[in-house]
């Protein structure tokens, strides 16, 4: 019997990579492969042609206001067939500012307007302050069950449109802000301010996108001796209780 091939696609690896959110796609990498399938990551930056019908995964994570600003300007190129794969429903992970780019337009700190995508209804307002700290997500969309644990860290400002809010955000120790909702949904694509490695640090979001890309659904748990989800279990449970 043939291995499947699945194919995922990492968006400016280079730019939008502030926390180490490259590993949220070696970790998938990881729990495919784990499933059986034979995977293969493309890296794709500013100037590349970008295939988007090629891919069973899309990932973009954080970056810089002024990455930022390059990345959705060079996605201009793409965005019908990107838009097309998101409707076609393409498992879509957006995290840090970079799920900013699927509104309407970014107006940074020094009142400069930025066109963004216009996936979605809504607009972003960065303020010079920043928001950072520790904090526990509640899914209030059919994501998963359980609670997240995340880190954030964004230019101040407000989000102004009527979307969906994934997230409800419970505030960590010392992270000085107060709690609300955040992040974008629609169809498979998620978007969240939480940075890093978030699918590394919360195995339920990350074996929830697995299910997603494999059409297959796990039973969330290991049946065998597997060390390295052992221990990946053992540290999110551990900063649940620490964050909470």
């Amino acid at each position: 019997m043939e291995t499947r091939q699945i194919k995922l696609l990492h968006l400016y690896y280079d730019l939008m990579n502030l926390y180490g959110d490259w590993a949220n796609v070696a970790v998938l990498e990881r729990e495919l492969f784990y499933r059986g399938f034979e995977v293969r990551t493309d890296k794709k930056s500013v100037g590349d042609d970008i295939g988007f019908g090629l891919y069973d995964f899309i990932f973009i994570g954080s970056g810089t206001e002024r990455s930022q600003v390059a990345c959705v300007r060079d996605l201009q190129r793409f965005k019908e067939a990107f838009f097309e794969r998101i409707e076609a429903g393409i498992p879509t992970l957006a995290t840090g500012n970079s799920h900013e780019l699927f509104g309407t337009a970014v107006t940074d700190c020094k009142g400069k307007r930025h066109e963004a995508l216009g996936l979605l209804d809504f607009k972003t307002e960065q303020q010079s302050t920043r928001v950072t700290g520790d904090c526990v997500c509640i899914p209030k969309a059919p994501l998963c069950n359980d609670k997240l644990i995340g880190f954030i860290n964004r230019a101040g400002g407000s989000q102004i449109g009527d979307i969906e809010r994934p997230f409800s955000i419970e505030p960590g120790e010392g992270a000085g802000f107060a709690a609300c909702d955040e992040g974008i949904i629609h169809k498979n694509l998620l978007g969240t301010y939480m940075t890093g490695p978030i699918l590394v640090r919360n195995p339920p979001l990350m074996m929830y996108f697995a299910d997603l890309i494999t059409g297959e659904m796990s039973k969330g748990k290991r049946e065998n001796n597997d060390t390295f989800f052992m221990y990946q279990e053992m540290a999110y449970l551990s900063a649940v209780d620490k964050i909470k």
